[in-house]
């Protein structure tokens, strides 16, 4: 999965459900899975938080992707395959 067809998702669930509460999100491409991270204090470093929570349970050379909010109307994409990362800021219309 590349950054945009993620932000495109991630777009979409904006749309529907707003930003204010948005959550960090990641996605597994491989197992089919997403997950949603809950109750990150805003006085945290949320990428850090969110890249930490989404590489824990992860296999070696497993894809997955992390969305979060980084202002009132941005959110960061990282993908990361192995040491491999990439990373991009997207606008949320």
């Amino acid at each position: 999965m590349t950054l945009e067809e993620f932000a495109t998702t991630t777009r979409h669930v904006i749309s529907e459900n707003g930003f204010e509460d948005y959550a960090p999100t990641a996605i597994y491409p491989v197992r089919a899975l997403i997950k949603i991270l809950t109750g990150v204090p805003s006085e945290v470093d949320t990428e850090q938080v969110a890249l930490k929570w989404a590489g824990q349970d992860v296999g070696n050379e497993e894809e997955f992707l992390v969305a979060f909010k980084v202002d009132d109307s941005h959110f960061k994409v990282i993908r990361k395959i192995g040491p491999y990362s990439e990373d991009e800021v997207f606008s949320i219309y």
